[in-house]
């Protein structure tokens, strides 16, 4: 889905092969998008019993599309309507255009994001970085920590003036046990492996 500022400057986004979760599909946002997914994930989630579940999902996807809209969202993943139960993740994965400063090389955000964020090359691969932040959001009046993992990897024939930015977002529990630890991490290894099969769609 191109941004209409792509769009009034003639630009292209080439697609791109991903390998998703089980279950997971690749969408482009709009309202309309979002007002399907929050049934979806309402009628799913109520008919497993887990009402619990909703308000948090509900909450990150709410506020996910809102995200979307203050920047240049090309996609989004979800688990689709025939995603088995142990898809539904507290995980929310999009991908977005990040430009250089005033139409510059990325190259000096990419030194700093090294140098400040600690990114590191995705599996040892350069043409993905990778980096993570830890944060706390407040989800109807409960603060949730989430972790926040960026995926980051230059478009083709741009000068590195554009990138192509994925950003999962992880709500879990405070990490207080060997268990919490391990679900956190066991995501994001998940999703390590699925963004390390990014390849750019040969013309």
């Amino acid at each position: 889905m191109a941004s209409l500022r792509a769009e009034l400057a003639g630009e292209t986004m080439p697609d791109f092969v991903l390998t998703l979760p089980v279950g997971w599909v690749k969408r482009e946002p709009s309202d309309e998008e979002r007002d399907e997914l929050l049934r979806a994930t309402k009628n799913r989630l109520m008919a497993v019993h887990r009402p619990d579940l909703y308000a948090q999902m509900s909450t990150m996807v709410t506020r996910m599309f809102r995200d979307m809209q203050r920047v240049e969202t090309v996609a989004y993943f979800m688990p689709g309507p025939d995603a088995p139960d142990e898809a539904y993740l507290p995980a929310t994965l999009t991908a977005s255009v990040r430009r250089g400063p005033n139409g510059t090389s990325l190259d000096d955000v990419v030194a700093g994001l090294i140098r400040t964020q600690g990114a590191t090359a995705l599996g040892g691969d350069k043409r993905m970085l990778r980096w993570e932040k830890e944060d706390v959001q407040i989800i109807d009046g409960v603060r949730v920590p989430t972790t926040t993992v960026v995926y980051f990897t230059p478009v083709p024939d741009t000068g590195r003036k554009r990138a192509l930015q994925f950003t999962l977002v992880i709500s879990h529990e405070p990490i207080e046990t060997d268990e919490d630890r391990q679900f956190l991490d066991g995501v994001k290894a998940m999703f390590d492996s699925h963004l390390s099969t990014f390849s750019w769609k040969a013309e």
